[in-house]
């Protein structure tokens, strides 16, 4: 087998975090499909006097989290083309789907498709490999889960999440938003998430493993979801609304957030006001009334800004923030609720045993249910213990962050702010939409406090045009186009002799790999195994990321094309892809088998149970994959409600009878109002940290790295982010030629800086230039433009080692998963640009 020329060492990879060019010349030595390697090259162009044609639903499976339904169209036993699926009756809006959806074709039959299975000949990232059978690959896979497993016991075997196969029912590995979860004793659980990944749950409980959860958008997810489980009201709502604040996202382009597009277009020939906060000039930004170019990481300050205006100058909803949000609950000096049971009231634990209010009518404390007029301001005296209002407790907390701080922190002139804060105060109902492009700094969770207590200042919940997050999709119950199951049997997914194993964020593994610990006990790194995930090229800090692959024993990579982290695995096994295999997604769709594998490939499910049988587990995972989607599926419910297995095996999606009501979705968490405090703040993945109370509430901290007083700026003076467009999102996409025709200056992935720091560098668009700083360098073109903060450089998100002359985007970035959600931060670093 011929060489690779371009070599992934560690060392090689450290010491500009560089990797050399010229890889796609030994593709093929590496496993890798030409585009006809499967047979005769196929035309997608050609329509004419095409043969008979069948078509087929899937979808991008979990790639961007947008899960749009798309029919793919198969002609002589080859998928031709993939577009949105098209609807029965044409609804404005329903129909929705990417540039990246639409060359699926050539992602399927392109020249980075891994082929066959394949073991390290050489040196990890050598590009040395073996061709080998699959009953080879079999083998070395289930001896190393074996040996490792006997060894060092069966944590140690660890298996990696990732967003390839992250919504898949049987494919995949199972994760969770959340890792751990607080016991009435105090105590913090492992929780153990099997509810995806099913061939993947079985073994994993059977051996006692560990599960790798993802990183990424964490700090986003874990509180609009879980800790403070904000509304997201039917996308469609976004029309009603009189002032739409895009905040972190592009709607215009981006991935899922797409969905939302045509809705904000509708609420712009309503009348409605559309406002861009991003330190880029987007799509969305030009389509807005107004751009607020916020400095990266800043956002949470800018908010603080903002709530102060609009409170100095009355412009509050005091109704809301009365009887809509948490604001006159109060506490005591620790951060307790005051409840009916401080006051012998209630039974301590019961349900009636809720917080408390100061009720001016009555003069008394009352039962938040119950009150009529609550006070938002105000210290009281409960039997003794001092207690005050949660509000004056967040003001109070967030009392340094002014409008004129905000305008230093921020780089946004104070009057720009005043004005902001006035429009969506003034102006409603206000939709805040927000996604994950503003999370991604080290202290970006507080924001989600921050946006709360914004929301509830303005009534911005709850009513027409009054949102917290943006959803991400067509998702609201009454305003859905597809029926969805509504009871799946989870129990497939368990088995009755589970072992305990872990379960916490990846990310972790680069301190595992200096202390030999997890949460106080030690876990030797045994067996990694990466299924349609690729972190060296995905996750932040990958130079340390790949230090700490290092100490493990054996890495094993399931992926559909030959990645970084591919490049640095012991044994690599080609994944099928949508369309060439059946599942069952999240969002009412059911994957429909078009073709057959191309090359070697095979379905993770069937990998994993071919794995479980050579382990002895031969009563593991017993049916076909088609068995377990019906016995998922086939609930008594789910069957007369129309979505049941053979529905949907037949149709790919069941069509509902859409109602476009833009209904709005209440405050939906334990008491029914807009939160923005935390009696108790639970880690994601917990090691024994604590948290007090300014962590609990609204409050600033600038970023760990990027922000405007380090000293290192001296250095590195210009703050980098990166961001998903069109063109842009998860390395599956990557060697791909049509999407390389708009995301590749010269050839090569550029980044974009503004003109006056490129004037001073004395760089032009084109130019081939070096980002670098402390953590690693990246060679690639340059695209000069106004539409940036002359303080800012923006990089790609997406590529893979071999696309850049030297580096990666992500050796740019540090690893700092914080300690509360365990976020990926791909925006907080610093950086030099020069031109070579």
């Amino acid at each position: 087998m011929e060489e690779s020329s371009k070599k992934l060492t560690r060392r090689s990879f450290l010491a500009t975090t560089a990797l050399a060019a010229g890889a796609m010349a030994t593709a093929t030595a590496a496993g890798c499909s030409s585009v006809d390697t499967s047979g005769d090259a196929v035309d997608l162009a050609d329509t004419a006097n095409a043969p008979e044609e069948s078509t087929y639903i899937a979808t991008c499976h979990g790639n961007c989290g947008g899960r749009c339904a798309l029919q793919a169209t198969v002609r002589e036993g080859k998928i031709v083309s993939t577009l949105p699926m098209t609807f029965p009756k044409e609804k404005e809006g329903l129909r929705v789907g990417c540039v990246k959806g639409v060359s699926n074709a050539l992602r399927i039959y392109g020249p980075q498709r891994l082929m066959y299975p394949m073991k390290r000949a050489g040196e990890r990232g050598s590009g040395e490999w073996e061709r080998i059978s699959w009953d080879e690959a079999i083998e070395i896979f289930a001896n190393q889960l074996k040996t490792t497993m006997e060894t060092y016991g069966g944590a140690s075997n660890m298996w990696q999440a990732g967003a390839g196969n992250m919504n898949g029912f049987l494919r995949g590995v199972p994760t969770g938003i959340i890792n751990s979860a607080l016991m009435p004793t105090g105590d913090i659980a492992v929780l153990d998430s099997f509810s995806k990944g099913l061939a993947n749950s079985r073994l994993i409980q059977k051996t006692g493993g560990t599960v790798l959860s993802v990183g990424h958008d964490m700090a986003g997810i874990v509180f609009v979801f879980v800790h403070l489980s904000s509304p997201q009201s039917s996308i469609e709502d976004i029309a009603n609304a009189k002032t739409i604040v895009a905040w972190g996202a592009n709607p215009a382009e981006a991935s899922f957030c797409r969905t939302a597009w045509n809705w904000i277009c509708k609420g712009r020939e309503n009348g409605a006001k559309l406002i861009a906060i991003d330190p880029l000039y987007t799509s969305t930004a030009a389509h807005s009334d107004e751009w607020v170019p916020v400095r990266t990481g800043t956002d949470a300050a800018l908010m603080c800004g903002m709530i102060h205006y609009i409170v100095d100058n009355d412009l509050v909803n005091w109704d809301y923030l009365k009887n809509g949000s948490i604001a006159p609950f109060l506490i005591d000096e620790a951060g307790a609720y005051l409840r009916l049971s401080s006051l012998g009231m209630a039974e301590a634990g019961s349900d009636e045993d809720v917080p408390v209010v100061w009720d001016e009518d009555a003069q008394a404390f009352v039962a938040h249910t119950e009150a009529k007029n609550p006070a938002v301001t105000g210290t009281f005296d409960a039997n003794g213990t001092s207690v005050r209002t949660v509000f004056d407790a967040a003001m109070e907390n967030i009392e340094p962050f002014t409008v004129e701080f905000a305008a230093k922190e921020c780089d946004i002139p104070a009057a720009q702010i005043e004005n902001l804060a006035r429009t969506v105060a003034t102006e409603g109902p206000t939709s805040f939409y927000i996604n994950y492009g503003l999370e991604h700094t080290y202290e970006s969770w507080r924001i989600y406090f921050l946006i709360g207590l914004l929301v509830a200042l303005t009534g911005s919940a709850g009513i027409p045009g009054g949102s917290h997050v943006g959803s991400i999709n067509l998702d609201h119950a009454k305003a859905t186009h597809f029926k969805r199951p509504q009871v799946l049997n989870s129990d497939i997914f368990l088995i009755d002799d589970a072992v305990q194993g872990k379960h916490f964020t990846g990310d972790w593994i680069v301190q595992i790999a200096e202390t030999g610990q997890w949460a106080g006990e030690d876990l030797h790194m045994g067996t990694l195994v990466n299924m349609c995930t690729n972190p060296l090229d995905n996750f932040s800090g990958s130079s340390e990321l790949l230090k700490a692959y290092d100490s493990i024993d054996y890495i094993i990579t399931i992926d559909s094309i030959m990645t970084t982290t591919a490049h640095y695995s012991d044994l690599v096994l080609p994944a099928a892809m949508p369309w060439e295999a059946y599942e069952y997604i999240d969002g009412g769709i059911f994957e429909q088998k078009a073709i057959e594998p191309i090359g070697e490939a095979r379905s993770d499910f069937d990998i994993i149970k071919d794995v479980a049988v050579k382990m002895g587990y031969d009563d593991l995972i017993t049916g076909t994959d088609l068995d377990y989607l019906r016995e998922l599926l086939d609930t008594p419910e789910n069957i007369e409600a129309g979505v049941g297995f053979d529905a949907l095996f037949e149709n790919g999606v069941v069509m509902g009878d859409y109602v476009n009501e833009a209904p709005v979705t209440p405050e939906y968490n334990q008491y029914g109002r807009t939160q923005f405090y935390m009696e108790y703040l639970m880690p994601r993945d917990s090691w024994g940290q604590t948290f007090g109370l300014q962590d609990r509430l609204p409050y600033y901290k600038p970023s760990i790295e990027a922000y405007a007083d380090n000293p290192d700026r001296e250095k590195y003076p210009l703050y980098g982010f990166s961001g998903h467009d069109l063109f842009h999102g998860q390395t599956l996409w990557t060697h791909h030629a049509w999407l390389d025709d708009f995301r590749k200056v010269n050839g090569k992935p550029f980044c974009r800086i503004h003109t006056e720091a490129a004037a001073e560098r004395g760089i032009k668009t084109g130019d081939t230039v070096r980002i670098y700083n402390d953590h690693g360098t990246c060679v690639l073109s340059a695209l000069v433009t106004e539409g940036i903060r002359k303080d800012s450089v923006w990089i790609p998100h997406g590529f893979t080692w071999d696309e850049f002359e030297e580096g990666t985007a992500q050796s740019l970035t540090r690893w700092c998963p914080d300690d509360v959600t365990s976020n990926n931060n791909f925006n907080d670093w610093i950086c030099e640009v020069e031109k070579i």
